[in-house]
């Protein structure tokens, strides 16, 4: 069963894909206390109850016993003390061993949201909303698998990954040349230690553009690419979410042409500091943006793309 309890005003994401006449709405969850002026749902935990859930983040499967902030950091330490990573998946799972019943939360906000997992209080969960204005969803079943498969048909199946990306793969920043991406392979080969993928970050760029290749540090990207599939490992370039602001760019010139980047108030750009510099994001809460991103990677306009990908 799916509930929706409302607080505030959110922001549309997108992310429900499910009939929402088909939601019922309530003003309480059992079991939760509901503060909609602080944007808080608090829950008293037994001390049997298993936390999993929020995707990409440190420490073990149980999430007992520590804050987790959804506010994405391009953080290179993945330390144990570390309360925020790249990603935000607001999604948590309530469990008892030996238990009939699982319930999981759901939190459709795209703003800054923090999860106490019995942190401050080793028997309290609260999860709050910076902003106060959220979509919470709770979802109850007889088990975990139920309420996952609940969970994905209100927000959509995902994407299935192919099965060699469930092997071993090596990624890291650093790889600056097609001779150090093969020393690579060599030294997984020579040691006995299986490998599935190899990926690289924005090293191979052409000075760290999207959808481009340094020909200098990397000849010929497609053969290389070919000569470890034939050792059957895959060679993964990745896609920055950072444009790079260079003027005559023309993925940048194209996102300020056709408005599709973040702005700060004052209408300009807005920019990120990373490794490479500055880049613009698209805005992908728009339709035509995100679409702008996907004719980039796979369009018929850009072969130049496709063909880099391959």
């Amino acid at each position: 069963m799916i509930e929706r309890l409302r607080m505030g005003s959110p922001i549309p994401t997108g992310a429900i894909v499910l009939d929402e006449d088909k939601i019922p709405s309530t003003d309480h969850f059992p079991e939760w206390k509901i503060n909609g002026q602080e944007g808080s749902l608090t829950k008293t935990l037994s001390p049997t109850l298993t936390v999993v859930g929020l995707g990409e983040t440190v420490r073990g499967i149980n999430k007992r016993g520590w804050v987790y902030i959804s506010n994405n950091t391009d953080e290179p330490h993945h330390d144990e003390d570390k309360r925020s990573l790249y990603a935000s998946q607001n999604f948590i799972i309530l469990l008892s061993p030996g238990g009939d019943r699982a319930e999981g939360i759901f939190i459709d906000d795209p703003g800054t949201v923090t999860f106490d997992i019995g942190y401050t209080k080793t028997d309290v969960l609260q999860i709050k909303s910076a902003s106060g204005a959220a979509d919470c969803y709770r979802i109850t079943a007889k088990t975990p698998t139920e309420v996952v498969k609940e969970f994905r048909g209100l927000t959509g199946h995902c994407y299935l990954p192919p099965k060699w990306a469930f092997g071993f793969g090596q990624s890291r920043w650093g790889y600056k040349t097609e001779a150090d991406v093969r020393e690579v392979y060599q030294n997984y080969h020579q040691a006995g230690i299986p490998l599935d993928a190899i990926y690289m970050d924005i090293d191979y760029m052409e000075r760290y553009k999207d959808f481009t290749v340094d020909h200098d540090r990397f000849p010929d990207l497609s053969a290389f690419s070919k000569e470890l599939s034939e050792k059957n490992v895959h060679l993964v370039p990745i896609i920055d979410a950072g444009v790079k602001i260079e003027d005559g760019y023309d993925v940048y010139e194209e996102g300020c042409e056709n408005d599709y980047f973040v702005k700060k108030r004052k209408r300009r750009t807005a920019g990120r500091c990373r490794l490479a510099g500055t880049g613009a994001l698209p805005r992908l809460l728009k339709a035509a943006n995100a679409q702008m991103v996907r004719t980039q990677i796979s369009g018929p306009a850009r072969s130049r793309n496709r063909r880099l990908l391959e």
